[in-house]
């Protein structure tokens, strides 16, 4: 959802490597593009939560869209909420040809998954693990 926000891949900025993906596990989260309607940004934000039983299926997604695209592609808002996210797309419209989706150049490969090897993680009583840079081992 932060790409389609965005025009990049998230993080693109950074080598995908472990040491991304121990700052991922400890809350970094790709930014959202400026002017992004606030309903999109709650649903990307729930779809990125750390604890994925907290994360909306693909059935809650296909709806908020559906509602969305409906509500943008008719012009028409049946109530204040609908009104809101309405003004808030449009504006967005008018924001997503000012953003840049230029890409620094970068080997193919760096967007490729890897093998990462992880040792010595530590379970705390959240389910969510402690991958500190300390207890990281090459």
């Amino acid at each position: 959802m932060t790409e389609v926000s965005t025009g990049k891949p998230p993080h693109y900025e950074v080598e995908y490597d472990d040491i991304l993906a121990i700052k991922i596990c400890n809350g970094l989260r790709p930014e959202i593009a400026k002017g992004t309607p606030e309903c999109y940004i709650q649903l990307a934000n729930k779809c990125m939560d750390a604890n994925p039983s907290n994360r909306p299926n693909a059935y809650v997604i296909h709806e908020n869209l559906s509602k969305w695209f409906r509500i943008v592609d008719c012009n028409v808002a049946e109530d204040k909420n609908e009104l809101l996210i309405l003004k808030a797309f449009k504006f967005a419209d008018e924001i997503i040809p000012t953003l840049s989706t230029e890409l620094p150049n970068y080997s193919k490969d760096k967007l490729t998954s890897k093998l990462l090897n992880f040792k010595n993680l530590n379970s705390v009583d959240s389910g969510i693990y402690d991958l500190s840079i300390d207890n990281y081992i090459n």
